[in-house]
């Protein structure tokens, strides 16, 4: 406890607390705008180890409720290939040394973002990926990117690997999200075909 007798600590003290209490609520603001830098219909693209985009769709961010906005994504067909792998369709982007496959998420979705939860997104945007000729895919082979809002207002995602075989259960509850931060490792340089996804 502070003594009144100490009056050059006591106003230190209070000098320190009201700057931090600025700064908390600097970073708060910040932090709930980031979404709101999110406006109409963005191009979806993967990002090659050289930099080179590959659009691959779109997404419309609408409405701006609570801090939250609206997601609709849509893949453009005529990106990706149409293939029959373990028994099932799948959309693909073939390459010399990686197939990289879209995996739509199978349960139910809010399709709604905010500065500090981008998951709804991210689960948007779930791919596979394969050697170029294996016959068939392993959900253990999951690619996750992880997404960040940028100053300038784009969203940029980093690939992380997963094991996605714990999609084949529904959710105990709705909007659970299974695939937890334990579930996700940040990828192997040089592993992967698209190393990087990009929203602008």
């Amino acid at each position: 406890m502070i003594q009144p007798s100490n009056s050059r600590g006591y106003l230190l003290a209070v000098l320190f607390a009201s700057l931090t209490a600025a700064v908390i609520v600097v970073c708060q603001t910040a932090a709930s705008s980031d979404v709101a830098k999110l406006r109409g219909n963005k191009t979806i693209y993967l990002v090659d180890a050289n930099g080179k985009e590959y659009p691959i769709g779109k997404v419309a961010f609408s409405g701006d409720k609570d801090g939250a906005t609206d997601i609709s994504v849509e893949l453009d067909e005529g990106r990706f290939a149409e293939k029959f792998l373990s028994m099932r369709p799948f959309r693909c982007i073939d390459g010399a040394k990686q197939t990289v496959c879209y995996l739509p998420y199978p349960y139910s979705l809010k399709d709604r973002i905010t500065s500090n939860d981008l998951s709804d997104l991210e689960y948007r945007l779930l791919f596979l990926h394969k050697g170029p000729t294996d016959y068939g895919i392993d959900a253990w082979n999951g690619i996750y990117y992880k997404l960040t809002i940028s100053d300038q207002g784009h969203v940029n995602g980093a690939l992380h690997e997963a094991d996605f075989n714990v999609l084949a259960v529904p959710p105990e509850k709705s909007f659970t999200r299974p695939i937890g931060a334990a579930d996700l490792e940040e990828g192997e340089p040089g592993r992967h075909r698209f190393p990087k996804l990009i929203i602008h």
